[in-house]
């Protein structure tokens, strides 16, 4: 059976399922009350993929022309 990787960070989540993992779940959060937690396979790519995601500029500015409504 394949261990689940919690994701508490929406945007993080989106930038995992850009790159191509499968999101296979939303569950609400148990620490906060309008919250949710983000659930995927977790592997070793994955975790590649979420220490890239600080030092991926690019999908950030994405992420602000986005919010700016452009």
């Amino acid at each position: 059976m394949t261990e689940t990787l919690v994701v508490h960070s929406r945007k993080l989540a989106i930038y995992l399922q850009c790159r191509g993992f499968l999101l296979v779940g939303v569950e609400p959060d148990l620490k906060s009350d309008n919250r949710k937690v983000f659930l995927f396979n977790d592997s070793e790519p994955i975790r590649k993929a979420m220490l890239q995601y600080k030092k991926d500029a690019k999908f950030h500015a994405f992420l602000a022309q986005m919010a700016e409504g452009r």
